[in-house]
């Protein structure tokens, strides 16, 4: 039963909510990785107490028993292993392929793919996953090339760039106790040899080397940070404080939004739950403070111990860790992608290996959390940029800046909720976009330009315009 509930987990989500029935099963587990869990529940619902939203203690709670639950529900996942989410999976790409068709078109090819309850971003890092598991178990020779197949295909579309990191982090972290990971680092490389010959926008993103607006979002965290160190502001409240920095204060997912379907009006006061930071260290920084963010680095820590030796549990585990760098790939809730790393580190701590390497492991784990950081410290600072000139019409406009050299820019149009129009734009170039897609109705554009070059910068250059469609 177990296994049939994690092939369908994948197209259906809400089963995850019947983790906390495991509970039970994490009394099978060594001493010291039931101290770590305690220690991970304890940095979560002591700051909380002391917190300054009162949600912040319920929440905390919640979010214990569920993790937790997860956990248990991984301790019992192996005896019957991971061979079912492999099925769940190849489901879930057949799905986006179609929610892709549907939605789009024929601009389905010149589009990211895309899922109704997943991000491009989380779609790719279940492609990485899948790739992975179809060179790791045994699955029937024709399967287990169409999962690779497929899952290879998703990473690709849906230009991920978390999720590209998240398979070579995989392959090089099963390689030591695996030779079949060579396979899967040269699916890398030739996806990405691939994506240099296709004339695709979600394959040539593959290349790009700017942060999406990441460094707004990362200083609006660690601004929280600051602000309570030592508690945070609780867990699933850190988001009304980052929420309207990308995004409008509320948004649903990608193909959702292109289908003209925006947030409710009951829904918005909530839109800041399912708002991130874009790194799990200053997530659990902004919701936990620092003992939030020691907690989750020892149960990271303890997973990656517990894993160690095994090719596929080691290598899936990193490549949810390795993204967590500029994602937030195992927050939960989620549309069953974070409950997979849970369910990995119960299998993980399963194994009744020691804690040897725990302290090792999170400490990599911190710094690897923390390498965006050190990049955007070590740019140099750039000189603020000026309007030059700019026209918004019906069906689009056109904005130049002077100055912009080094700066990326983003467009937006907010009508009831917002939307974003293309990708990145090099600031340092008139930016040209199209607004022929969006529906009929009055929209508000916004061109936000900021800095790639250190965290301590908010947006610096804003131009905004009035649109009748």
């Amino acid at each position: 039963m177990l296994g049939l509930v994690l092939a369908l987990a994948p197209l259906l989500p809400p089963l995850a909510l019947l983790s906390p029935l495991f509970l039970p099963r994490l009394l099978a587990l060594p001493r010291w990785a039931l101290g770590v869990l305690l220690l991970y529940a304890f940095s979560l619902l002591l700051p909380a107490l002391f917190a300054p939203e009162p949600l912040a203690p319920p929440l905390a709670l919640l979010r214990a028993v569920y993790v937790l639950g997860l956990v248990g529900a991984g301790v019992a996942l192996k005896e019957v292993g991971l061979r079912p989410l492999g099925y769940g999976l190849f489901l879930l790409y057949l799905s986006a392929f179609l929610a892709s068709f549907l939605v789009y078109g024929e601009r389905a090819a010149q589009e990211r793919l895309a899922h109704p309850f997943h991000s491009p971003v989380g779609l790719g890092l279940m492609g990485a996953l899948g790739v992975l598991l179809a060179l790791h178990l045994p699955y029937p020779p024709p399967f287990r090339v169409l999962l690779g197949a497929l899952g290879g295909a998703v990473l690709l579309l849906s230009g991920s760039r978390g999720g590209m990191l998240g398979l070579f982090l995989g392959a090089l972290g099963g390689l030591p106790f695996r030779r079949r990971s060579l396979l899967a680092l040269g699916v890398g490389v030739g996806l990405l040899l691939l994506a240099a010959t296709l004339e695709n926008p979600a394959a040539e993103r593959l290349f790009q080397t700017g942060l999406s607006g990441r460094e707004g979002v990362w200083l609006a965290a660690y601004e929280a940070f600051r602000a309570h160190p030592w508690t945070g502001v609780g867990p699933y409240l850190l988001g009304e404080r980052i929420g309207g920095v990308l995004f409008g204060p509320c948004f649903l997912f990608p193909l959702l939004e292109a289908k003209g379907v925006s947030c409710p009006e009951w829904l918005k006061p909530f839109g800041g739950y399912w708002a991130f930071a874009h790194n799990h260290l200053l997530q659990a920084l902004g919701e936990s403070g620092l003992f939030g963010a020691l907690g989750l680095l020892l149960l990271s820590g303890a997973f990656l111990a517990g894993a160690f030796g095994n090719g596929l549990l080691f290598g899936a585990l990193l490549a949810f860790i390795g993204m967590g760098m500029v994602d937030n790939p195992f927050s939960v809730p989620s549309p069953f992608r974070g409950e997979v790393f849970f369910l990995l580190g119960g299998m993980a701590l399963a194994r009744g290996e020691g804690p040897r390497g725990l302290g090792l492991a999170a400490g990599g784990v911190a710094l690897l959390w923390a390498l965006p950081f050190l990049y955007l410290a070590t740019r140099p600072e750039l000189p603020s940029p000026s309007l030059r000139y700019a026209a918004f019409g019906r069906e689009g406009g056109v904005v130049a800046l002077e100055g912009g050299e080094g700066y990326l820019a983003q467009v937006w149009a907010c009508g009831e909720g917002c939307r974003r129009v293309g990708w990145v734009w090099d600031a340092g170039k008139p930016i040209h976009f199209s607004l022929q897609d969006l529906p009929p109705g009055r929209y508000r554009v916004r061109v936000l330009v900021y800095s790639q070059h250190r965290l301590g910068e908010r947006f610096r250059f804003e131009v905004a315009g009035e649109v009748e469609r």
